[in-house]
């Protein structure tokens, strides 16, 4: 009996350590509007493959999902949902690698609206990441053009729209939780911030007996083979695939014919299937990306 006990008492215990049950923390995120997916339990890793297009609002698929594995983490597609994330990221995330000066993702906001004489765009339905950050969360129905951005707006200040998506409040990483602290609906994306995000309209190319006939095609063409390669990656060769796609787009960023926050955005969206496996992690990803894109410019500016 003793024995019994005991090991009941243990078990009981283990079962105390796993995850709740993510199902209610699904239902409500689509209950508020959102399309959602499953992501493997304790991460931000997608678990099915063509997400963005399987994001779901509906109740049966989502128990569906939730009755498979009750633990998997959850996650809101912007795109279909109709938002745009802002993600302001904390310092200690990168407190290894960036030095204790870098700022603050809501200081980066802060300073953004008063560089343009706006007011910071909140009250709004916002979520208080595992790691100390935020994500403000607004309607983007009247900007379907817009895409990620990594640091176009300021330090530690990404977005997520289109091809893009955020862990849902409710998950859980080993580290901490997502949870809501500000439940209000979204409010719509001011149009100065939608303005700064924008791409530009493309640039004149430089002209040349190897000019491509057509360079929008050519552009698109580029950003997809080395979007694709990136995702193809093997854990080891990740980082030198990245680099040389940024190196890639990099050269194209300074022929004026691509805009580098589009390469930044297309590569980042690419290394994103990989952050969380193996140690793969945000800063490594956008350091990369960055030391790609600025050696190419290096390059091209002393070919001028």
């Amino acid at each position: 009996m003793t024995r019994a006990r005991s090991a009941d008492a243990r078990s009981g215990h283990r079962a105390s350590r796993q995850p709740a049950g993510m199902l209610p923390a699904a239902l409500a995120n689509a209950e508020r509007g959102f399309h959602i997916f499953p992501l493997h339990t304790y991460s931000k890793v997608p678990a099915i493959t063509d997400w963005e297009n399987e994001a779901s609002r509906d109740p049966d698929r989502i128990r569906a999902w939730w009755t498979r594995g009750p633990a998997l983490n959850v996650a809101v597609a912007c795109g279909p949902s109709r938002l745009l994330v802002l993600d302001l990221d904390a310092a200690s995330r990168h407190a290894e690698t960036e030095p204790r000066t870098a700022r603050e993702g809501r200081d980066s906001l802060a300073e953004l609206a008063v560089r343009h004489r706006q007011s910071i765009p909140v009250p709004t339905f916002c979520v208080a990441t595992p790691s100390g950050g935020y994500h403000l969360y607004y309607r983007a129905d009247r900007f379907p053009q817009l895409r990620n951005t990594i640091g176009l707006l300021g330090q530690r200040l990404d977005t997520r729209a289109g091809g893009g998506y955020v862990v849902a409040a409710g998950s859980r990483l080993r580290h901490g939780h997502y949870q809501v602290l500000d439940p209000r609906e979204p409010i719509g994306l001011p149009g100065w911030l939608a303005a700064l995000m924008t791409p530009s309209p493309p640039t004149e190319p430089i002209r040349g007996e190897n000019r491509p006939h057509h360079p929008d095609a050519y552009v698109r063409a580029a950003l997809a083979n080395q979007a694709a390669r990136v995702r193809a990656a093997s854990p080891g060769t990740r980082h030198r695939t990245l680099l040389l796609a940024a190196n890639s787009l990099g050269r194209l960023v300074g022929q004026g014919i691509l805009a580098r926050h589009d390469a930044q955005a297309a590569l980042y969206d690419a290394a994103a299937t990989h952050i969380g496996i193996e140690r793969f992690t945000h800063a490594e990803a956008e350091r990369t990306i960055t030391d790609g894109l600025d050696y190419a410019a290096q390059r091209i500016a002393s070919l001028a």
